[in-house]
């Protein structure tokens, strides 16, 4: 089930199954033993009037996950059949006809070496139209959230992402709250989101979403170095709107080793990184198209993250891209102080 990245070949899964996959469900796990058993049944429930294949990718865990996965093979699927010359083989679920996965149990860690093991599921996810992401801790509490998100996406073709709320839960499966994202419920909507993902960040969970596969294969994804979830929603944003479902379809797992790694220093600064890079994009117009007013808008909110972040690099940058940005920077100098007032204000109310 392993294969070295220079070798990864898949074979079309309707030249097995006579139909092709709707949807591509790519799973990255390391050292999940004790959640990635809930993370596969959250998959394998999922009632769908059409096939999708599940890409689960172990990155070398030292934790037994892959004994666990082996195991949970053996007790819900039939092996298919080999891929090409490879090792890899297609699972066909006992009792969901609609459900096949594909597993890698990788002998070497591709993280440690700077390689994204999520590069062994970029082929399957062209065969399909749409991709959902959810790694092995997280796991989906909603039977229905494929069909639901598959749907939505059919019916309006100038969206590119589809998300939706969910429950935090500790390492026990306890419900907790994290100060850090209880206000994403509140900026989610249907729509452009891009303004919000401009002056907030990213609030989309990646473990509820569903994109169409040519977020992820387009120039403006692929040419940006770090393959990180805001990366993913900001390529989304510029390229259409939002679809945004207020009901819980999954649970975040939200475990110390995981807060850790997002407040480390090199996340924060490829973070930044990735916000500097969508926004060259933006005032370069290599987006979708923009009104006079949203372009007004849009460059403004990157001005004032500039001014409250202290990049001078990407303040420069936007200053130079055009005209308009430099009559809009004493615009955002007044915004950014009126809502450092604002929270002030607040605080003293608390």
């Amino acid at each position: 089930m392993n294969k070295p990245n220079s070798q990864i070949t898949t074979t079309p899964l309707w030249e097995w199954v006579g139909r092709r996959p709707k949807v591509c469900v790519s799973c990255a796990t390391f050292n999940h033993a004790p959640y990635i058993t809930q993370a596969m049944n959250g998959f394998c429930m999922q009632q769908v009037d059409f096939p999708f294949i599940c890409v689960i990718i172990d990155d070398a865990s030292t934790d037994g996950a892959q004994q666990v996965i082996r195991q949970y093979l053996n007790e819900q699927f039939e092996p298919l059949s080999l891929l090409s010359e490879g090792r890899e083989e297609v699972f066909h679920h006992k009792t969901n006809p609609n459900c096949y996965f594909v597993v890698y149990l990788l002998e070497e860690n591709h993280y440690s070496q700077g390689k994204s093991p999520l590069l062994y599921a970029n082929t399957w996810m062209e065969q399909s139209d749409y991709v959902a992401l959810c790694e092995g801790d997280d796991y989906w509490t909603d039977k229905h959230k494929l069909q639901k998100q598959a749907d939505a996406l059919d019916a309006n073709p100038q969206a590119t992402l589809v998300y939706t709320n969910f429950r935090v839960i500790d390492g026990e499966g306890k419900p907790i709250s994290r100060a850090y994202i209880k206000d994403f419920p509140g900026r989610s909507h249907s729509g452009d989101n891009l303004p919000m993902l401009l002056r907030y960040g990213n609030y989309v969970m990646t473990f509820t979403t569903m994109y169409r596969h040519e977020v992820l294969q387009s120039d403006a994804y692929k040419n940006n170095p770090y393959k990180l979830d805001f990366g993913l929603t900001l390529a989304s944003a510029l390229m259409g709107d939002f679809i945004w479902f207020p009901e819980k379809t999954a649970c975040y797992r939200s475990l110390q080793s995981g807060m850790i790694m997002s407040n480390h220093p090199k996340v924060i600064q490829m973070t930044k990184d990735i916000y500097c890079y969508y926004a060259g994009l933006l005032m370069n117009g290599q987006c979708k198209p923009l009104s006079l007013s949203q372009r007004i808008n849009l460059t403004t909110l990157i001005l004032i993250w500039a001014l409250k972040k202290k990049d001078y690099q990407l303040r420069k940058e936007t200053l130079s891209a055009s005209k308009l940005s430099r009559l809009l920077l004493p615009v955002a100098y007044i915004r950014l102080k009126s809502e450092r007032l604002k929270d002030r204000i607040e605080r003293i109310n608390k």
